[in-house]
């Protein structure tokens, strides 16, 4: 994989990161103008839980709540750098640039390691 495929590669990442992201949280930000963020699309009941608790998004998801698909749209937007490392694992690892690969996959490590242990 040449450089230019590689910045193309990465920057495609990057795009697709971030407009499904935004259209994510517009979506929920247009919904919950017409139902309340706590609303639904479907009928279903309120939900009180907090707008910032996301141990509730795919029940928010799963009743069309509004506030589920922004979470989700954050939550696509934290993957979004961590998604492009992965990438640069992969292309490095194509390249058959071991210590690159090396170097991007402990990057790699040390951002997950911050999303899911690191409280």
């Amino acid at each position: 994989m040449n450089a230019d495929r590689f910045r193309v590669l990465v920057s495609g990442v990057l795009i697709v990161g971030v407009v499904v992201s935004a259209t994510l949280v517009a979506f929920g930000l247009a919904t919950a103008l017409l139902v309340g963020w706590g609303g639904s699309l479907s009928g279903a009941a309120p939900d009180g839980t907090a707008v910032t608790a996301f141990a509730g998004m795919g029940a928010n998801l799963a009743a069309l709540r509004p506030v589920g698909f922004a979470q989700l749209g954050l939550v696509a937007l934290l993957a979004t750098p961590v998604a492009r490392v992965a990438a640069s694992v992969a292309a490095f690892l194509l390249e058959g640039d071991h210590l690159y690969t090396a170097i991007t996959a402990v990057v790699l490590l040390i951002l997950l390691a911050s999303l899911f242990l690191l409280r």
